[in-house]
């Protein structure tokens, strides 16, 4: 590079219209060196050079473009926000609704085990800890009781490896094995009938994924399963590992994989309870992530409450939040600048979000421009230490009333630039302009909260996660990984110990019994 960013400062269009035409050939000759060279810089990736697979921006990675992905600056312009807030086509290019259709190209093949490989049977032998008898109770021809005392003989039966209930005082954990045995008991009217374990009636949104009694993995080893994989990010075979070297237990990772998919189908019902927890909330904090399923673009979205979190995964659409919504949210939505957010009025912005394009301005090449960012960060700095002084010691006239010179001089500063040449300036002030009653409501009402850091820290464990795991492989993966995920946050967030939970779900589910409420909101001391 030839030019540092203290020549930079120097130049504008007045002093190169000074320039001798000698003088000016040189100064553009070494501009268009560094012009180069910058361009070089952009289009190095992953491909051609040593950066990190996770520079590659989310879109690059799918072989979708920030257009088609449905991706929006949040400093768009009224015009722009209002038409993507509306969720218009254009937007949309990304699946909607479930409608999933990778663009990977591949070998055709479905993962895994393929058709005519050689298969492999169970082979660790357990010893039986406990035995479980499975008797008819009505005869299946003509529907008469059968007697508890009446003959009965097994006709088969299967194994049970589960976590025993712990033992007040003692810690650790211990496992137990349980021969369920199902039985055939013989009627008066001649008929046999047998036992049957209860299966879940099929369902369309979980075509691959059995729900029923008849299972290896018992319910609270299905809890701690889930929690391994999602809570502590570890793999499949990482699971299967640990079990192995900690508790000698063999679970293929085949099993693994369909006991977190049977969770996730067990605990969906759920999530209308969640929904209805975060609707009476009277502050909803939202963000989103890119989230790759298979090669195809999606988002996973997080919506915060003070004790209630829900993750989904799907298109970054409005239609999108307000599925999730369901009738609407008439409390306070906090957020970024993402248009899709601006089709809600009650609603806060992101100061920090704002903060760091104000400093992006003040650290420009262009003193002029950085002249416009650095009034406009203090000025918003000197607001927020207004507001935090504010929570301890209100001042009687009211914040909007002491600091209007300031406020004023903020709103001049955005008018006079809104035309301005410069397109990320001009960007940032139509912004402001744009969400100025929304943006400068803290100053009124000091106790709002004036960051979304609830919802971008409920992200940040799935973001690590997404980088270890690359996303999930299809559509009822990201429908378990989501709902799971939202049980465990809000397990956490009220205090209850999320895998013994869920292992209280499995078990019923199992059962087609009623599912146990989710843990309470604890009380306030």
């Amino acid at each position: 590079m030839h030019l540092s960013k203290h020549d930079l400062f120097q130049m504008n269009d007045e002093w190169l219209k000074k320039l001798p035409a000698e003088l000016l050939l040189e100064v553009s000759k070494r501009l268009l060196h560094d012009v180069k060279e910058l361009q070089d810089r952009l289009n190095q990736n992953p491909d051609n050079s040593s950066r990190p697979p996770t520079s590659q921006a989310p879109w690059a990675k799918t072989g979708d473009s920030e257009e088609q992905s449905g991706v929006a600056d949040e400093s768009d312009t009224a015009d722009a926000a209002a038409e993507r807030a509306t969720g218009s086509a254009k937007e949309q290019a990304s699946p909607v609704d479930g409608q999933r259709s990778s663009t990977k190209k591949g070998s055709g093949r479905r993962p895994g085990k393929q058709p005519g490989s050689p298969g492999h049977g169970r082979s660790q032998k357990l010893a039986i800890t406990a035995r479980c008898e499975h008797r008819p109770e009505l005869c299946a021809a003509c529907a008469a009781a059968l007697s508890t005392d009446a003959a009965s003989q097994a006709y088969t039966a299967w194994d049970e490896v589960d976590i025993a209930l712990q033992v007040e005082g003692l810690i650790g954990l211990t496992f137990r094995v349980t021969r369920h045995t199902l039985l055939e008991v013989s009627c008066s009217c001649g008929h046999v009938s047998r036992a049957q374990p209860w299966r879940a009636p099929a369902d369309g949104q979980w075509e691959k994924v059995e729900l029923g009694e008849w299972r290896l993995v018992g319910p609270r080893l299905a809890g701690v399963i889930v929690l391994l994989a999602l809570r502590m990010r570890l793999s499949r075979a990482s699971i299967r590992e640990l079990l192995m070297e900690m508790f000698e237990l063999t679970l293929s990772t085949g099993v693994i994989d369909e006991t977190i998919r049977e969770a996730g189908r067990a605990s969906l019902p759920l999530e209308d309870a969640l929904v209805a927890d975060i609707v009476q909330a009277a502050q909803l904090h939202v963000d989103e992530t890119s989230w790759p399923e298979s090669g195809v673009l999606l988002w996973l979205w997080a919506l915060v409450t003070t004790h209630t979190t829900l993750f989904l995964i799907g298109p970054r659409s409005r239609e999108m939040l307000e599925n999730a919504l369901q009738d609407g949210f008439p409390g306070i939505l906090i957020s970024d600048g993402y248009g899709v957010y601006r089709a809600w009025e009650n609603r806060l912005r992101c100061w920090p979000h704002l903060l760091r394009k104000l400093r992006g301005l003040a650290e420009s090449s262009d003193a002029r421009v950085s002249g416009v960012g650095q009034e406009m960060e203090g000025i918003m700095k000197t607001l927020m230490a207004a507001i935090y002084a504010a929570r301890i010691d209100p001042p009687p006239e009211g914040l909007p009333a002491r600091y209007a010179k300031a406020i004023e001089r903020l709103r001049h500063l955005c008018e006079a630039h809104r035309m301005d040449d410069h397109s990320v300036l001009r960007s940032v002030v139509r912004e402001f302009l744009y969400d100025w009653n929304v943006i400068l409501r803290p100053v009124a009402e000091p106790h709002l909260p004036l960051s979304n850091n609830a919802a971008e820290q409920a992200l940040r464990h799935w973001v690590i996660s997404r980088t270890i795991s690359h996303g999930t492989r299809s559509e009822e993966g990201s429908r378990a990984f989501a709902f799971l995920a939202s049980l465990i946050e809000t397990c956490r967030r009220r205090g209850a110990s999320a895998w013994q939970y869920l292992g209280t779900v499995i078990a019923a589910a199992r059962k087609g019994l009623q599912l146990p409420t989710i843990p309470a909101i604890p009380a306030t001391v």
